[in-house]
């Protein structure tokens, strides 16, 4: 049975090398973020464990065609922690919400790798720092929730190149001075 199993992952190297390393990438970036969440008394993060494929896990959501992921939803799940600099690996990313849980710290200047991104929701946690001026690297970023944070200083001027941006909210926070 081992040897069927050896055969099996050969094959598949020898046919997609490719996405084998992409979805480990995602798979290692993922298990990164849950090792910086702190408290999950929800059990959101129980299923992202070896026995199912991550895009199974809870939260996570892939794409049709790839298995990478698109989108990561822990919105109100009561998550406890920080948010990983590896979520910049996740590079098919187009949604993330984190909201109304109590994420701490800075906002990875990492996530400004994520040029897929649409959607980074982030609101009512405990953010501190300055908003990464990387932000303006997501390009397609069409909706930045950054509202009810402790996030600090000035907006980066960067972020007024963001020419798709609908919608953004930064209220509740510690900004000051003129920014955009």
């Amino acid at each position: 049975m081992a040897f069927l199993s050896l055969f099996f992952h050969v094959i598949l190297l020898l046919v997609c090398p490719t996405t084998l390393a992409e979805n480990q990438t995602d798979h290692l970036a993922l298990l990164a973020i849950k090792s910086s969440i702190t408290d999950d008394p929800q059990h959101v993060l129980d299923s992202w464990n070896t026995s199912l494929h991550f895009c199974q896990w809870q939260g996570v959501t892939c794409g049709r065609r790839h298995p990478r992921l698109t989108k990561l939803d822990l919105g109100s799940r009561g998550l406890v922690g920080s948010l990983s600099p590896q979520i910049g690996n996740l590079s098919f990313l187009r949604v993330l919400r984190l909201e109304n849980n109590i994420f701490k710290g800075v906002i990875p200047p990492q996530v400004g790798n994520l040029f897929r991104l649409r959607k980074l929701i982030l609101i009512n946690n405990s953010f501190e720092g300055e908003v990464p001026a990387s932000l303006s690297n997501c390009t397609r970023l069409n909706v930045l929730g950054l509202a009810r944070n402790k996030l600090s200083g000035k907006l980066p001027q960067q972020l007024s190149s963001l020419v798709n941006l609908m919608i953004i909210t930064i209220h509740n926070n510690g900004f000051m001075g003129v920014g955009l």
